[in-house]
């Protein structure tokens, strides 16, 4: 009540009493300096001045007011544009979803019958009930029509045509459609597939095969007083000495990795990848931080359980999967940080300037980043480290669902890999099982592997059976 408002000027209790409050510390204060004295004045006085104290403090406070007003819309309108529309241009608007009042989704397109005032339009619904609205401009977004392709083939003069028609480019198959490498739905109608790419071409830019850089967090490691861990040089066959090479070459034109001087150093691991393209033996860079994992402490943060998150999905009728483009190089390290995470090779010693693979509390950092980038968004989206998934009952929500997850995810500076990213599913493989439909359905490819089991020639026939996690949940 004694603090004056930044907005006003004045205190609380001067706008409601019209004289300064007399606390505590002004009593005191007064009783030091001088004998308190109340004057004597009548009440028809002290009426009147009154009245005019408080006709000067509101013309005092409404100019401060104005002021305050003035300066804070000059420092949050610094990057705001003001939206134009004309006539008969079509839009979209964000309307309620009826029953649910607070939540909205886009519609159209509509088209703009006239401006009524600087941020208002009046703009025809096409509805029974109301067909005219006015509508405030921060609800409407221009809507783009797709344009019209034309194909036209040039042959020269005299030579014959081609008995080849050309493809039809816009017929409908069964096969999955691509847009930019993502997978839409085979059973999504024309309507559907269309409002996915016109979703897909407001977030083209968050679509990159390079790795974006996130702002809203960055990892640490902790090592307490422990001294610098230096590992010997693992060595390498001559016939992976070049590929080493060109994986380091790789990420220091990525900005990944930067020349050190650190005294940190671990060794490097050359692994052969699963599956290779061409018939070409492809091998994967690691570095083998194990030391550095033992005098690091632990970050405690949890993992979500992938039953629950499994169970959450199987109800679902529309189901999307996103994955992040190297999930881990999108997140930065401490300068302190940088340092630990050397790494030596014949070439030379450098350090990452981004979080690698093999730290030991690199799945807490990157979890704890996923969480907070959804949350709020729990009751349709689910993510397993950078495995995110989106799921809905209905398509209008889904599409809501998608805008809203794929915002929060460009506000984060994040990036997609378009190609691992399906949308619209009604069945989608998540963490090793296929869910959707009511279903949960273990991989094709597990069953063969208990199918394909030999039977056991040891004496201690439980080491070599395999115990996938999905069989130990059936059983139970």
């Amino acid at each position: 009540m004694e603090v004056p408002q930044k907005g006003v000027g004045f205190s609380p209790f001067e706008l409601l009493f019209g004289h300064p409050i007399r606390g505590p510390l002004t009593l005191v204060k007064e009783g030091w300096e001088q004998p308190l004295k109340v004057p004597k004045q009548d009440i028809v006085d002290y009426v009147l001045g009154l009245i005019s104290r408080m006709a000067e403090y509101m013309k005092k406070a409404s100019k401060n007011l104005q002021a305050s007003q003035e300066l804070q819309k000059q420092w949050h309108g610094q990057k705001a544009v003001l939206s134009q529309y004309q006539p008969g241009q079509k839009v979209w608007v964000l309307e309620p979803v009826a029953p649910r009042a607070l939540q909205d989704k886009w519609s159209g397109p509509h088209l703009i019958v006239e401006k009524k005032g600087k941020v208002t339009y009046l703009v025809d619904l096409g509805t029974a009930r109301s067909p005219l609205r006015v509508i405030h401009v921060n609800r409407l977004k221009p809507y783009y029509d797709r344009a019209d392709l034309t194909l036209l083939m040039a042959t020269d003069e005299g030579q014959e045509e081609e008995s080849d028609p050309l493809p039809d480019l816009f017929s409908s198959t069964e096969e999955d459609v691509l847009v930019e490498g993502v997978v839409l739905a085979d059973c999504l109608t024309a309507e559907q597939k269309d409002n996915c790419i016109n979703l897909l071409g407001q977030f083209s830019e968050l679509f990159s095969t390079v790795p974006g850089t996130t702002s809203w967090c960055e990892h640490t490691i902790d090592t307490g007083d422990s001294m610098p861990v230096k590992s010997k040089i693992y060595r390498q066959p001559d016939h992976v000495r070049d590929c080493l090479k060109q994986e380091v070459q790789k990420m220091l034109e990525l900005g990944v990795v930067e020349h050190s001087e650190s005294p940190w150093a671990c060794p490097v691991v050359l692994e052969p990848k699963p599956h290779s393209k061409d018939g070409k033996r492809e091998m994967r860079f690691c570095v083998d931080y194990r030391g550095l994992n033992q005098v690091t402490k632990t970050d405690a943060h949890p993992i979500p359980m992938a039953d629950e998150l499994i169970d959450t999905l199987a109800s679902a009728k529309y189901l999307s999967t996103f994955d992040l483009t190297a999930g881990y190089w999108q997140i930065k390290l401490s300068e302190d940080a940088k340092a630990k995470t050397a790494f030596s090779t014949i070439g030379g010693h450098y350090q990452f300037t981004v979080m690698p693979f093999g730290l030991k509390n690199a799945p807490a950092t990157f979890q704890r980043l996923v969480n907070t980038v959804l949350q709020g968004l729990e009751g349709f989206s689910a993510a397993y480290m950078d495995d995110i998934a989106v799921f809905s009952s209905n398509w209008d929500d889904h599409l809501v669902h998608l805008w809203t997850v794929l915002e929060a995810l460009q506000k984060a500076g994040l990036t997609i890999k378009a190609s691992k990213c399906q949308m619209g599913q009604g069945k989608v493989v998540y963490l090793g099982h296929l869910v959707g439909g009511e279903q949960i359905t273990p991989l094709q490819g597990k069953i063969q592997t208990i199918m394909d089991w030999v039977p056991p020639t040891t004496q201690n026939p439980g080491e070599s059976l395999p115990r996938p996690h999905w069989v130990l949940q059936e059983i139970h």
